[in-house]
């Protein structure tokens, strides 16, 4: 695993679970050592509308004090949104403003989740779809979706596509598919990765946990860098009940990094 791990850019972080404070907590992945930071558009202090031009360049600032990067941007809302008549137009609002800060904070990823394809949503999905190819493309954005239709092979794009497919592996396990196999199908199309765990339980946890532990981490590793994975790969934080601890050890797993 450590020589695939070399071949990778540094491990990210989810910055939201850390706490309402994001300055607070950019400060603190620092302190745990990580070099890359990823932002959610839905944490106050972080959302689209509340950084302006001004507060962006500040931000960018502040990551080059810490001597960090921005991997990439989080938009999660609930899926179904973007393909409801009802509540369509605010979820693409809700992703224009999320593409056009991450193209200000160097044209990073976007991670969403875009719904399963239905015969009652297939043409306003599909429509919602050629939008967000247009406004993505035109920003020199790329999106991951982190949907059951991307990462189940349901919905195929193209590698050269603006939209490509992130792998949770959590999310993956809990509908009952192998993370590893996953990532070999997605190939060139693969955009983001997250290294999460779903435990036995069904809680989402750090890999390594003693008790449930069901990602086979190096073997996931491996996949990435076979793949010709050339992204930061996420800790993703979300729901596990000591984000700090968790990243702290998640972190521990990658002690040689490239780079270093």
């Amino acid at each position: 695993m450590l020589s695939a791990i070399r071949l990778m850019p540094p491990l990210a972080a989810t910055l939201a679970p850390l706490g309402d404070d994001p300055i607070a907590g950019l400060e603190a992945l620092r302190s745990i050592g990580f070099r890359a930071v990823q932002l959610s558009a839905t944490q106050p202090g972080m959302r689209p509308r509340e950084l302006d031009a001004s507060a962006r360049r500040d931000l960018l600032g502040r990551l080059r004090r810490l001597e960090m990067r921005c991997a990439g941007v989080d938009l999660w809302i609930p899926p179904e949104h973007f393909g409801s008549p009802s509540h369509a137009d605010r979820a693409l609002d809700a992703l224009r403003q999320t593409i056009s800060l991450a193209a200000d904070l160097g044209r990073v990823t976007v991670s969403t989740a875009l719904p399963e394809r239905t015969d009652a949503n297939a043409q306003i999905l599909g429509d919602v779809r050629v939008v967000i190819s247009s406004t993505a493309a035109h920003a020199g954005v790329e999106l991951a979706d982190h949907g059951s239709d991307a990462v189940t092979g349901a919905w195929e794009g193209t590698n050269e596509d603006p939209i490509g497919v992130g792998i949770d592996p959590a999310m993956l396990l809990s509908l009952g598919r192998d993370p590893v196999a996953s990532v070999g199908r997605c190939g060139q199309r693969l955009r983001a990765a997250r290294v999460v765990d779903m435990l036995q339980s069904g809680m989402r946890a750090p890999p390594g946990e003693a008790n449930g532990a069901r990602l086979q981490l190096g073997e996931y590793v491996l996949a990435l860098a076979g793949a010709g994975f050339q992204r930061s790969p996420v800790a993703d934080a979300r729901n596990w009940t000591q984000p700090r601890a968790g990243l702290e050890r998640v972190r521990s797993l990658w002690p040689e990094e490239h780079g270093s």
